[in-house]
């Protein structure tokens, strides 16, 4: 089915996705799977953006889940009127499950009056930049070299990341949550 949207500019056509999952609250059921998920596709628990240190296995967050099994998962954390999002994996590419978690994370930021929802993804990270900015985020500012600082706080992180693409900055996009005369 294909559905028109109207966007600021233009009317784009979406796919329309029938949900085969629920969206909920990271709780015990699952908190050990998206805790696996972290490690293994962040070399978590930590999570370093700009500097900051922050462990998600105690963060906040959201699950899609369709019966027992985890589709995918993100965390956030928020902070005076800033909400990030921390880490985001969809484990079924295609399914609308990425878009659903983050729209569950920007009802709970607008809900805390946080003012705008904003993210770190790395230099190599082209299908995260594609799908950010597609889904409205705007790439506010380029971190150059922040993953040295990364580093020495998380050895693991490799130097070299997907397609072979030398891992060395830090991307920092943004969604406002309210309009600007408001904030």
């Amino acid at each position: 089915m294909l559905l028109f949207i109207f966007h600021n500019y233009g009317i784009l056509p979406f796919e329309v996705i029938f949900l085969e999952y629920s969206i909920q609250p990271i709780d015990e059921r699952f908190r050990t799977q998206v805790d696996e998920v972290i490690k293994d596709e962040w070399h978590g628990p930590l999570s370093v953006s700009k500097g900051n240190i922050i462990d998600t296995s105690k963060s906040h967050g959201f699950v899609a889940v369709d019966g027992d099994e985890m589709k995918g998962c993100i965390t956030y954390h928020i902070e005076g009127n800033d909400c990030e999002i921390l880490t985001l994996n969809s484990l079924c590419e295609g399914k609308g499950i990425a878009s659903a978690l983050i729209r569950a994370v920007i009802d709970t930021a607008k809900q805390a009056n946080c003012h705008r929802c904003w993210l770190i993804t790395s230099n190599d990270n082209i299908h995260a930049i594609r799908f950010y900015q597609r889904f409205g985020f705007s790439l506010i500012a380029l971190h150059l070299n922040a993953l040295d600082i990364t580093r020495r706080v998380k050895p693991s992180v490799p130097l070299v990341g997907m397609n072979d693409i030398p891992l060395l900055h830090e991307l920092e996009f943004e969604i406002k949550l309210f309009p600007e005369e408001l904030i």
